[in-house]
């Protein structure tokens, strides 16, 4: 089963490279394709939540009591570019990815973007059993730079891959999204072919 494992725009269309997709954002769809975490605000009812961004403290904090009681869990976008790791850096000597075990809700998510990851936050989702959802083409597009996939990928990260807004993307075509994905890590390695056909294949399926 080939997974879109996170899309923010038009889920109908990216089911045309995928067998499943995992929607993020307001919308609900009757296809049981698609499977829909709900963005996050006060007085929604859903066990699967999506907080877009760590700086906003307030609704932060809100959707990490949220997780807590009501047992649900997150696509969480942190560590997605170098602005929004300093500013929580600045804010709690922390990284994103620490900043979540600390709150004790790591184990609740994946994380989306995952560009300013470094080995320390790695290690911690290998041994918290935490995804890594790339998002290719929309870093680098925005500028953001591209997530170290391959050190993920050998840390034993469950690692997935995803088309974001399709800004980068258009029709969130999943097949070019994880061609783009192999160049960056080679980028990553300075190397060729650094993700064998096993790597693809479990990535494409989210597994």
């Amino acid at each position: 089963m080939k997974v879109n494992a996170m899309c923010t725009s038009d889920p109908v269309a990216a089911l045309d490279y995928c067998d499943k997709v995992i929607y993020c954002g307001a919308d609900k769809f009757d296809d049981k394709r698609i499977e829909v975490y709900g963005t996050f605000c006060k007085g929604i009812s859903s066990d699967k939540i999506y907080i877009p961004t760590v700086c906003d403290e307030d609704g932060f904090a809100d959707a990490c009591d949220y997780m807590m009681e009501h047992n649900a869990t997150a696509i969480v976008r942190a560590a997605f570019d170098l602005e929004e790791s300093g500013i929580i850096e600045a804010k709690y000597k922390l990284s994103p990815i620490m900043l979540l075990h600390k709150l004790g809700v790591l184990g609740r998510c994946q994380i989306a973007g995952g560009v300013c990851l470094d080995n320390d936050d790695l290690d911690l989702m290998a041994q918290e059993n935490v995804p890594l959802i790339l998002l290719p083409t929309a870093s680098a597009g925005y500028g953001y730079g591209f997530a170290p996939v391959a050190a993920a990928v050998a840390r034993g990260v469950k690692v997935g891959v995803g088309t974001f807004d399709g800004k980068y993307n258009i029709g969130a075509n999943l097949d070019f999204e994880v061609e783009f994905m192999k160049l960056t890590a080679n980028a990553e390695m300075r190397g060729e072919d650094i993700l064998s056909d096993g790597d693809i294949t479990k990535i494409i399926e989210f597994a």
